[in-house]
């Protein structure tokens, strides 16, 4: 328990895939809560945050999702 950590960088965190914010993900155990598949924006562009704004913005006004 505890141990050291070796000093190894891992690739597969340093780049990001490409994301949809329009892809959902629903799940059969809980159809009530919907993941949209978004880079996030924490560390992002200023391009995937304008992403984020429209979709939420277009998402506030939808009748039917």
């Amino acid at each position: 328990m505890g141990g050291k950590v070796r000093d190894v960088i891992s690739t597969g965190f340093s780049q990001c895939g490409y994301h949809n914010i329009e892809n959902e993900l629903v799940f059969h155990s809980n159809p009530g809560f919907i993941f949209h598949d978004s880079c996030g924006f924490e560390s992002g562009s200023i391009a995937e945050f304008e992403d984020m704004k429209t979709f939420v913005a277009g998402c506030s006004i939808a009748t039917k999702l």
